[in-house]
């Protein structure tokens, strides 16, 4: 099984969350909003840093209560919500959900191109580092896309390897995947500046982590498909491409070059690690299951 979205676009589907010069939005306002000031200049240096490490963790503690939650509530809902809502009908058609996704992606990048909208945009889907806005954008940012090369680059990506996996483990697994790594990889981007301490304090924006998550469970599931590199086939196949961009996302937050968010795209890898092998386990034990079955 050979990915139509690598044989044409190559090591571009590997450019993903990306760290921003986001559009100009009144900082202190919001800040003000959300119940935090502004401290003056005279303020200790020794204070100050020790106000902002307060601070960054206790964002650290949001975000990781809020994922928990997020993470319970759609592992346990999104089951019976497609066998008991109108949304049963993606039961039957799982490649039409991706559609459904990349609407959604489209949407909220024709949002980012009204000015107007730019305050409620950098709210709820824009990914902060040291303090967050609002705690839904751990996964409304997964859903943003401000250029249109990005969003494009992703959609296809999706569009590539989702309707492969959706058709493999149904569209009620493949939401849970997506929407659970999504939030992973937003915690993960949020933790590796905080718990480095290093001076990242970039907002990002994107659905490459969950993206990596398809791509590690696709790997898992089907390890030896057919990845190429422009024209190139890679040796050893999907889960040998899977590795090796995780190796290159591992060096980018170790050198910290470019502009692409590494630690989301780790952070969605590890997520797709996990829920691959937890798939195929459950296969191999049901194919026991039923050869034991078969003996007797």
């Amino acid at each position: 099984m050979s990915s139509k979205f690598v044989n044409l676009y190559g090591k571009h589907f590997f450019l993903g969350n990306s760290i921003q010069h986001i559009k100009p939005v009144k900082v202190s306002s919001l800040l003000l909003q959300n119940g935090l000031k502004l401290f003056p200049k005279s303020s200790t240096s020794s204070s100050t840093s020790f106000l902002k490490s307060s601070l960054n963790y206790n964002v650290l503690k949001q975000a990781s209560i809020f994922s928990l939650i997020f993470i319970g509530v759609t592992t346990i809902s999104i089951p019976y919500i497609f066998q008991y809502t109108p949304l049963k009908y993606f039961q039957k058609h799982p490649n039409q959900l991706i559609y459904g996704i990349i609407g959604l992606n489209l949407a909220v990048f024709l949002l980012w191109q009204i000015p107007r909208n730019y305050k409620l945009l950098s709210r709820y889907a824009l990914l902060e580092k040291d303090v967050l806005y609002s705690k839904w954008s751990i996964i409304g940012s997964a859903f943003s896309h401000q250029e249109l090369w990005h969003l494009g680059m992703n959609m296809l990506a999706l569009y590539s390897f989702g309707t492969s996996l959706s058709m493999m483990i149904g569209s009620s697994n493949f939401l849970t995947l997506y929407l659970n790594s999504a939030v992973l990889s937003s915690l993960v981007s949020i933790a590796y500046p905080i718990l480095f301490k290093l001076p990242i304090t970039a907002p990002s924006l994107g659905a490459s982590g969950a993206l990596f998550a398809v791509f590690g469970t696709f790997a898992c599931l089907v390890p030896n498909a057919k990845i190429l590199l422009f024209v190139f086939p890679i040796p050893g196949g999907a889960m040998v491409a899977f590795l090796g961009a995780t190796v290159w996302n591992v060096a980018g937050c170790v050198m910290r070059w470019g502009s692409f968010d590494y630690a989301a795209h780790l952070g969605g890898s590890i997520a797709g690690l996990g829920y691959g092998w937890y798939i195929s386990d459950k296969v191999r034990k049901e194919r026991e299951r039923r050869m034991r079955s078969f003996r007797f």
